[in-house]
C-alpha cells in the first residue's frame, strides 16, 4: 500500500471477512465515485497522509448518507 493514496477495500455485506477487491487512488473524488458505484458493501479506507479535514468530513458524510464505511490509519 501507498502511504501517498487513498486506499479502499471492498467487503461482502454478507460476509465482512470477505475481501472483494482494493483499489488505490489519487483523489478522495475518484474513490467516492467507487464507492457510490458499490452501495451495499462495506468499506474500509485508508487516508493518505496528506487527508485534510474536510476530507474527512467527506467520508463521515457518507456513512451519513448509509454507506459502510470504516476508515484506519
Amino acid at each position: 500500500m501507498n502511504a501517498d493514496k487513498w486506499t479502499l477495500e471492498i467487503y461482502r455485506r454478507s460476509d465482512p471477512g470477505s475481501l472483494i477487491e482494493t483499489h488505490e487512488f489519487n483523489s478522495l473524488a475518484s474513490l467516492r465515485i467507487t464507492i457510490v458505484e458499490n452501495r451495499g458493501m462495506v468499506f474500509v479506507i485508508r487516508e493518505p497522509v496528506y487527508a485534510t479535514a474536510t476530507d474527512r468530513k467527506t467520508l463521515l458524510d457518507l456513512r451519513a448518507q448509509g454507506f459502510d464505511i470504516a476508515m484506519r490509519a
